[in-house]
């Protein structure tokens, strides 16, 4: 009993290291001519580029126009970051902004490939968290499909999610869920 209660577990824990492990892009980094940082999440998405605009992979780093605001300062989060991203040494001509307003992954890699065919990019790093990392990427080589354009994907490091220990946590199981929930909505068609 106490031996099939052990193998019970041992499969569930790796069944649930796996789930979060496929979430989970971290591609080898190489010069690119972008850094995008994907609207959502907090500063860390933003301090990642920041590292790697620092590590010198890239001299621009691209916002999407998300269209939040920071509601104390009404605002919006975009302004904000580019703000953010002066006040550690970027030049403002490096820094750039799609072009509308987008309310979904979906929608930012539509303008962020909008951005790529006027500037003439021919690669990125798409930065996002961990959980994020595997929906951006399919929903990013789709986009992309039909361009040259070499595409990286970054998740923030360190972060709060990682597949070892997201099944601990509430906010674990939640953003798990809601990314299969959005995977198989995109790959269904549900997703626009």
């Amino acid at each position: 009993m106490i031996i099939a209660l052990l193998l019970v577990s041992l499969v569930g824990y790796l069944f649930l290291r796996a789930a979060g492990a496929y979430l989970i892009i971290a591609d080898d980094l190489t010069p690119v001519d972008a850094i995008i940082i994907l609207g959502g999440g907090d500063e860390r998405r933003m301090n990642e580029a920041l590292e790697l605009y620092r590590e010198k992979y890239t001299r621009i780093i691209v916002l999407t126009e998300t269209g939040e605001r920071i509601e104390e300062f009404d605002y919006l989060q975009s302004f904000d970051l580019r703000i953010q991203l002066l006040n550690n040494g970027v030049p403002s001509g490096n820094i750039l902004i799609t072009d509308g307003v987008v309310t979904s992954t979906l929608e930012e890699a539509h303008a962020v490939k909008q951005l790529f065919e006027r500037k003439q990019f021919s690669s990125a790093i798409i930065v996002t968290d961990p959980y994020h990392t595997k929906r951006t990427s399919i929903i990013f080589k789709d986009i992309f499909s039909e361009q040259d354009i070499d595409l990286y994907f970054r998740p923030v490091t360190p972060s709060w999610y990682n597949s070892r220990e997201w099944f601990l946590t509430a906010d674990g199981w939640k953003f798990t869920i809601l990314e299969y929930v959005k995977l198989l909505a995109y790959k269904l068609g549900l997703q626009n």
